[in-house]
């Protein structure tokens, strides 16, 4: 499955061009792919999480001055009590009377002006006294739209100052009509009542306004990226403070951002809020239940990051040019000799072994081009030596089918016929006729060279039907073979010769009556047929160089070995068989004597295990035999 899958059938049948433009090409590209991927993730990853660590900071340091601030604030409105209760007791005797004193107002205004002073952060302040009066930093804030002293004390936020014991209440973000600079701008206020330090006696209200815009300006001077923005939103989602002014007092304009800035206390994301893809970042300022959010573009901040993703898109199209020049030099280095060998392969497939493959070069090309040559000419040698073996072995067999095909054999043959029939003995007269047509019907074996061996047994019957007419006197024979053995393949006329050979040279001249067997079985792997006879044996001189040739040149053939031997035709019969058996089937196989002179010889035939592939055909040989 994974070999399929890294080389598929389309890629496996392309020319070799195509498979190192198919496969170089990758190699250059999809490491560019995933490089440019991995740095661009990394990259962004690691802007995302410095972003968030430094807003984080800065969120920190706006908090901590925001802080500062309200801090500020109400040690004003503390500091502020001290000294209205130093100023009002010294003037009323610790008592403020129904009428209005100039100086009064000079002096409780002058300590509201010295303490904004003091403390720049606070924008305006008011001390309202126990009849409504009112007295401010600037006639503005005692003015612009305050209602009657009856009814100003009665406002929801006078009332909740007085409700207290003289803590710091603070009140939010919000706009007013009274008490304030300018109804437009949202004021942060912290009110305060003012008691008798020594008496507990309610002196009045205190109110400081803190401007929203020295909220905001926090964010300017700290925060250095001007792309990113920052708001603080109450528990609700309200907006209290912004850098965008027409976003304060009301809700978060996009659902998904103020349903994760309720959820959320402390965190980053990085959504699409607002219509664009956003990394915000919540802060929380416990104090006031407010959260500093902070909101940076996404594509800002990976602007670089980018650049060097075009960069490396840009490297990869010239690396993806470099590789097609690669490939262009590769096919002409490595694919084009290797078509040209493939071209001549097919013409070697075709039949053509007389061309010689260009070397132009000492790389492994060049030494494949070499073996190349080296083995065509190799081919060629083995072809020559095949056809001179064929040829041989022709001529052996030839000279083989000759030599049995004697006109002597036949006329004696013919000789018997013709003695048997002027006796009378018809019976015989017909089996030697049917038996020496048998005979040469099986030495022809319609041209056929190897034959089943239950065949040339028939055909050795034959033989020695004949023979035992003729010799009836001189000797019987016996043969004895295994059945599992009758299909296996040899050449024909390999057992005929060693019989004739045992008979003629053997038993015929022994002078009593003499016994012939041949028996055939296995032994091992190998198929193992003897002719064994028991006449007057072999001289030990004579038997070291019965099988060898008897020409010492090489260009002598077996016709001229067989003209050479008339006189002793006793040894080419054997030494032809020999030589067939090892051009068909190798050194490994062959004939081996075994004789002592008085005693009998024995021949042993070793053959391969073989099953001949038309045995079907063949007659039937009986497995026992005796003559």
């Amino acid at each position: 499955m994974l070999t399929n899958w890294l080389y598929p059938n389309w890629l496996r049948n392309q020319v070799i061009r195509s498979k190192i433009i198919a496969i170089y090409i990758p190699l250059i590209i999809v490491p560019l792919l995933v490089l440019g991927f991995a740095s661009n993730t990394i990259y962004t990853n690691a802007i995302v999480d410095k972003t968030i660590s430094n807003v984080s900071d800065n969120s920190s340091l706006i908090i901590t001055r925001m802080n500062g601030i309200l801090t500020n604030a109400e040690s004003c409105a503390n500091i502020l009590t001290i000294n209205l209760n130093r100023v009002i007791q010294d003037h009323n005797k610790g008592e403020i009377s129904r009428e209005r004193s100039l100086l009064l107002s000079t002096l409780i205004t002058n300590q509201l002006s010295f303490a904004l002073l003091v403390f720049p952060d606070v924008e305006s302040a008011a001390f309202i006294d126990t009849y409504g009066t009112i007295y401010g930093t600037s006639a503005a804030i005692e003015n612009a739209g305050a209602p009657q002293p009856e009814t100003l004390l009665q406002t929801p936020m006078m009332k909740r100052i007085r409700e207290t014991t003289g803590q710091n209440i603070w009140f939010p973000m919000d706009k007013r009509s009274y008490l304030t600079l300018g109804a437009d701008e949202p004021v942060l206020t912290v009110g305060k009542k003012i008691n008798n330090i020594y008496t507990g006696q309610e002196l009045g209200l205190l109110v400081l306004n803190v401007k929203e815009q020295s909220l905001s300006a926090i964010y300017n001077n700290i925060g250095n990226d001007q792309s990113g923005s920052y708001m603080l939103t109450d528990q609700a989602g309200t907006i209290v403070s912004s850098t965008h002014k027409e976003q304060l007092l009301k809700p978060v304009e996009d659902k998904a951002l103020r349903q994760w800035i309720n959820q959320t206390n402390s965190g980053s994301t990085i959504d699409r809020f607002l219509g664009e893809k956003l990394l915000v970042i919540s802060s929380e300022m416990p104090k006031f239940g407010w959260k500093l959010i902070s909101m940076e573009p996404f594509n800002a901040l990976t602007a670089d990051n980018r650049k060097i993703t075009a960069l490396i898109m840009t490297i990869g199209f010239f690396c993806f040019l470099f590789a097609l020049m690669g490939a262009g030099i590769l096919n002409r280095l490595i694919a084009r000799p290797i078509v040209l060998l493939t071209k001549y392969m097919k013409l070697v497939k075709e039949g053509n072994l007389t061309i010689q493959l260009p070397v132009k070069s000492n790389d492994e090309l060049g030494l494949l081009a070499s073996g190349f040559n080296t083995m065509l000419t190799r081919i060629n040698l083995l072809l020559d030596n095949v056809r001179f073996e064929q040829k041989k072995k022709r001529e052996y067999e030839l000279a083989l089918i000759q030599s049995q095909i004697k006109p002597h054999f036949l006329y004696n043959t013919l000789d018997v016929i013709y003695t048997l029939s002027e006796i009378g003995r018809v019976k015989d007269v017909q089996r030697t006729t049917k038996s020496l047509a048998d005979y040469y019907r099986i030495v022809l074996s319609q041209g056929k060279e190897a034959i089943p061996l239950q065949d040339e047994l028939q055909g050795l019957r034959d033989y020695l039907a004949i023979q035992r007419i003729r010799y009836a006197d001189v000797f019987d024979y016996q043969i004895d073979v295994q059945p599992e053995v009758l299909s296996c393949t040899v050449l024909k006329l390999t057992l005929q010769p060693l019989v004739e050979n045992a008979i003629y040279h053997g038993l015929k001249t022994k002078g009593t009556f003499g016994h012939l067997i041949v028996t055939g079985g296995i032994e091992g792997q190998d198929l193992l047929l003897t002719v064994k006879d028991d006449g007057v044996g072999i001289p030990p001189e004579r038997l070291e160089t019965l099988l060898r040739p008897s020409a010492d040149s090489p260009n002598t053939t077996p016709a001229a070995v067989l003209s050479a031997a008339g006189n002793t035709g006793s040894s080419f019969g054997m030494r032809s068989v020999d030589s067939r058996i090892k051009l068909y089937f190798g050194d490994g196989y062959g004939l081996t004597l075994i004789s002592e002179p008085g005693a009998g010889t024995e021949i042993q035939v070793r053959l391969p295990m073989e099953q001949h592939e038309e045995t079907g055909g063949g007659r039937h040989v009986e497995f026992t035999d005796r003559g």
